[in-house]
């Protein structure tokens, strides 16, 4: 038994030690740790909106915004990541970090009900702003490969967040195709800039306590579903080091910087 758990060891480490799969090198080292710096904006749709409690004790309140507008949110983000090439073209990574958000939200024009009288709406609409942190993880997967300098490549990442206080998104999911030419390579430095599209899916519900109104409550369920553009560029030095930074735009502006060490 104790031959057979040797041997099962000693075969994951020369797997883990070979620079090539079937003839096909690696593009760099296989280990990789990084770290991330992520500040962006991005719009997003209320699909449902309502405010709830007592004013006074016995005084109910509700409020329904029955065509609510939009949001934006301004987040920071740190993330360190831990990759690790499968193959030479399968990367798969795990993350971790925290976000400092900021919120606001455009609700439109209330809804007012109160016991025992008729609804009725404002004429002003609602805007409410909300700051919180909180901490994220997740992981994914890249597929990529080049061919004559040509660059490209698939991304998944599925992140779950979580935030302190009175916030909670549920889940996030990107996917992102790249593709690149290698404009410059010698045995020290690549450089690779692209274009790309990225596809976001994320569900969220928002809830919290409205400021100077003690024991009332407002609940908010948040999807957003965009594909915005990118540009960006990888460089690797000496096959240890590696810079990322990438730029999309349109209702979600980011901006990515990552710098990262592989062994």
């Amino acid at each position: 038994m104790k031959k057979v758990i040797g041997g099962l060891f000693l075969l994951s480490q020369i797997i883990l030690a070979q620079d090539t799969w079937r003839g096909i090198p690696y593009p760099m080292n296989r280990w990789g740790v990084s770290i991330m710096g992520v500040k962006q904006t991005e719009k997003g749709n209320l699909t449902d909106a309502s405010v709830s409690g007592e004013i006074v004790k016995g005084l109910k309140l509700n409020v329904n915004f029955l065509e609510p507008e939009d949001l934006k949110v301004d987040a920071d983000v740190q993330i360190v990541k831990v990759d690790y090439f499968v193959l030479p073209f399968l990367n798969i990574y795990g993350i971790g970090g925290k976000l400092k958000a900021n919120v606001k939200f455009n609700l439109g024009v209330p809804t007012i009900s109160l016991p025992n009288l008729p609804s009725f709406p404002l004429k002003k609409s609602w805007t409410i702003e909300h700051k919180s942190e909180g901490k994220l993880y997740g992981g994914g997967a890249l597929l990529a490969g080049e061919y004559n300098r040509i660059f490209s490549s698939i991304q998944y990442t599925y992140t779950r967040v979580e935030m302190e206080g009175d916030v909670a998104t549920k889940s996030s999911e990107i996917g992102v195709g790249r593709i690149g030419y290698v404009i410059y390579r010698d045995e020290k430095l690549s450089i690779t800039p692209y274009i790309g599209a990225s596809y976001q899916k994320t569900d969220s519900s928002i809830s919290g306590s409205i400021p100077g109104l003690e024991g009332v409550n407002y609940q908010f369920q948040m999807e957003l579903e965009k594909i915005t553009p990118s540009v960006g560029f990888f460089t690797n030095i000496n096959n240890n080091f590696t810079i990322f930074v990438d730029y999309s735009f349109g209702d979600r502006d980011t901006i990515a910087i990552d710098l990262g060490y592989r062994f």
